[in-house]
């Protein structure tokens, strides 16, 4: 009962309305339409977020290299080198004999001296006396008396002797140094940690977004009151203002539920590792001296050689052995009695004679000099030493890992993905106003020059310039349009009627990009349903017929 009331009402509040709301003034071969103030729409962007930020974790594994380390595998050390003594040859003078004298006997040398000998003494002549004369004998020696030297020669006896032919010296004999080994440990490798990534988990919701809140809108009832006397049925068609629903989108959406995480393991508890000290290392043997070389001295006794000497015992002596005096027996004539008279002086007569005068022997002295024997003998110019020398120590070179950079988490934020939707809210409440003169062109459909491609509904920017000059300065006057797309008949109805309603809403969003409200749009999709030629199904027609058909309208109506 109540809804009938409530239709009544609404059909008396409308009837008066219509009545009330006529062109006035009209002129004959003018148009108009209906203008209802329509409800001023503003679209706003509602973001929605469909999926949350979340991280996006990226492992980048330990880096490793390998490096060189030169560990001592044999330490520094010394050993003795024996330096042999020098020797050398020297020669050396034995006394084979030694020095001693030799008397050496000087003969007795005779020599000859003239010595005059006066034969007859100077006298006197008496002339008258003569003087008296007699010959005499007397001895003259011819040689004196001497002594004569003879020699005791020395006397000599032979003995050995033991004479070095090598010295004593020393030879020096090398106690090797002990050598042994120990183990040591380095750093063979390192290990860096092990990342584990855990995945972000999401769990899959949605959200309910009014896109267009519940509005009311006036429409004409389709057929006019029973009651009606006017010869115009529109004149008795009654305005209803019905609700409009809101108009609700569903988006799907991921909420996060956990978020990326790093699960960090250190190197050595990583499985198979170990987590004791020993981890990662190695060991090596290394050479090393127990006991240092040492020298041993040892005693070379001399070498002797016996050789023979002679020695005199009792030098060389004389014994003097006396050599009597040689005289010879001669005469000479001796004044006996002067003459007593005149003396007349008679000079002697002399006689030279040769005497012999010897030297008696003597002796002298002859050094007799040592005999020696020139012999050769070995001497140690240098005594035996040792020589120390370094033995150096070795080096051994051991690859070994080393952790470069371990492992590091890269993290990146996957940012929200949001979904923006065009969401119509009401600013102002539009109603019923009054009637307005339109070109009568524009209440008729309108071609607009859109050439579609074959199956597409996809605005060319050609397309979109034709919208720009012929529709948006039509909807510039608050009036509302419908939007017919046509296809041609090639292809199922279905599929054309589909593939016109595509591209009439394609028209359709393009306007409401450019500020358009939606509720003054009407978009139809008419299929191939209105062909302007014969090109029906089973046909025969040239592309040029077709494309006829392949139109896109618009026209004005009442709102």
């Amino acid at each position: 009962m109540k809804k009938l009331l409530f239709s009544c009402l609404a059909l008396v509040v409308s009837t008066m309305a219509f009545a009330q709301d006529l062109p006035t003034n009209p002129e004959p071969g003018k148009c108009y339409v209906r203008c209802v103030t329509p409800d001023v729409w503003t679209n706003q962007d509602v973001t929605v977020q469909v999926s949350p930020a979340y991280k996006k974790i990226k492992t980048v594994p330990a880096q490793y290299s390998t490096q060189n380390e030169v560990v001592v595998v044999q330490s520094t050390g010394q050993n003795l080198v024996v330096v042999p003594a020098k020797y050398e040859t020297q020669s050396f003078e034995v006394v084979v004999q030694e020095a001693s004298q030799r008397l050496e006997k000087i003969s007795a040398s005779t020599s000859y001296e003239e010595e005059t000998v006066v034969v007859q003494e100077a006298s006197q002549r008496l002339e008258v006396v003569p003087a008296v004369y007699e010959t005499q004998n007397f001895e003259v020696v011819m040689q004196p008396a001497t002594k004569k030297v003879v020699v005791v020669p020395a006397k000599y006896e032979t003995r050995d002797m033991s004479v070095v032919s090598k010295e004593a010296s020393q030879s020096l004999k090398v106690i090797p140094a002990v050598w042994g080994t120990e183990t040591l440990s380095y750093k063979k490798r390192e290990y860096g940690s092990t990342l584990k990534v855990v995945a972000a988990k999401f769990t899959q919701g949605y959200q309910t977004v009014e896109v267009k809140p519940a509005s009311a809108k006036w429409e004409m009832s389709d057929t006019p009151a029973a009651e009606c006397a006017s010869s115009d049925p529109n004149d008795c068609r009654y305005w209803c203002y019905k609700n409009v629903p809101a108009q609700n989108i569903t988006i799907n959406t991921s909420e996060l539920a956990s978020d990326a995480q790093v699960i960090t393991t250190p190197g050595c508890d990583q499985e198979g590792g170990s987590s004791s000290s020993d981890c990662g290392m190695g060991t090596y043997t290394r050479k090393v001296v127990k006991t240092p070389a040492t020298t041993r001295v040892s005693d070379i006794p001399a070498v002797m050689k016996t050789v023979k000497k002679t020695v005199m015992v009792t030098p060389p002596t004389t014994r003097v052995v006396d050599v009597p005096a040689i005289t010879k027996t001669m005469k000479r004539t001796v004044m006996v009695t002067p003459p007593t008279t005149r003396v007349i002086d008679i000079p002697a007569v002399t006689k030279t004679v040769k005497r012999t005068v010897i030297t008696p022997e003597s002796s002298r002295v002859v050094e007799i000099p040592a005999v020696t024997k020139t012999m050769q003998r070995t001497v140690m110019v240098t005594p035996p030493t040792t020589r120390v020398v370094e033995v150096p120590q070795k080096t051994a070179t051991l690859k070994k890992t080393v952790l470069a950079s371990d492992a590091r988490v890269d993290e990146t934020t996957i940012p929200a993905i949001t979904k923006t939707v065009s969401k119509e809210v009401l600013t102002k409440k539009g109603g019923l106003t009054s009637w307005k003169e339109v070109d009568c062109k524009l209440v008729e459909y309108n071609d607009l020059n859109i050439n579609w491609d074959l199956g597409s509904a996809s605005l060319t920017n050609a397309a979109k310039s034709e919208i720009d000059s012929k529709l948006i300065t039509v909807l510039k006057d608050g009036v509302s349009v419908e939007i017919a797309s046509h296809t041609d008949s090639r292809g199922s109805k279905d599929s054309n009627r589909s593939l016109s309603e595509r591209r009439a809403q394609a028209v359709t969003n393009y306007l409401i990009s450019k500020g358009i409200n939606s509720s003054r749009i009407v978009s139809n999709g008419y299929g191939e349903s209105r062909l302007v030629n014969r090109c029906a199904d089973g046909v025969s027609c040239t592309e040029m017929d077709h494309r006829a058909n392949r139109r896109t309208q618009f026209r004005v109506i009442n709102q």
